[in-house]
């Protein structure tokens, strides 16, 4: 059954989970193992550069969160609090080199995927 339909009792009682196999996900998956044969260094390359841009984006993430509990714990005028205002520099030049990295990421991968096909 490809969209199965299941009464409110049991889709309480258990978690359903498609394990639909889709024609993209297939080819990826295939591309990636010839690649990983012929051309080991590309697939390697390919894979650190996918962790390093996850890496990059769980950073963004607690620099945004950072930046919204100290926002929120501040007291009084935002502009007075020194520690908040040099924290706030501090997050934006790493967020900007953060932002740098994960473009120069981005365009090295589109250059490996064109390398795969």
């Amino acid at each position: 059954m490809s969209n199965p339909h299941y009464l409110p009792e049991v889709s309480i009682k258990v978690t359903i989970i498609n394990f639909t196999v889709t024609l993209s996900g297939l080819e990826d998956q295939l591309l990636s193992d010839v690649v990983r044969l012929e051309r080991p260094e590309l697939e390697e390359k390919r894979n650190e550069l996918v962790v390093a841009i996850n890496h990059d984006k769980h950073q963004l993430k607690a620099i945004e969160d950072k930046i919204l509990k100290m926002l929120y714990n501040a007291e009084g005028n935002v502009l007075d609090n020194e520690a908040l205002v040099s924290a706030l520099g501090a997050s934006k030049r790493t967020a900007g080199e953060i932002s740098e990295r994960l473009a120069q990421a981005e365009l090295t991968e589109q250059d490996i995927l064109a390398a795969r096909e």
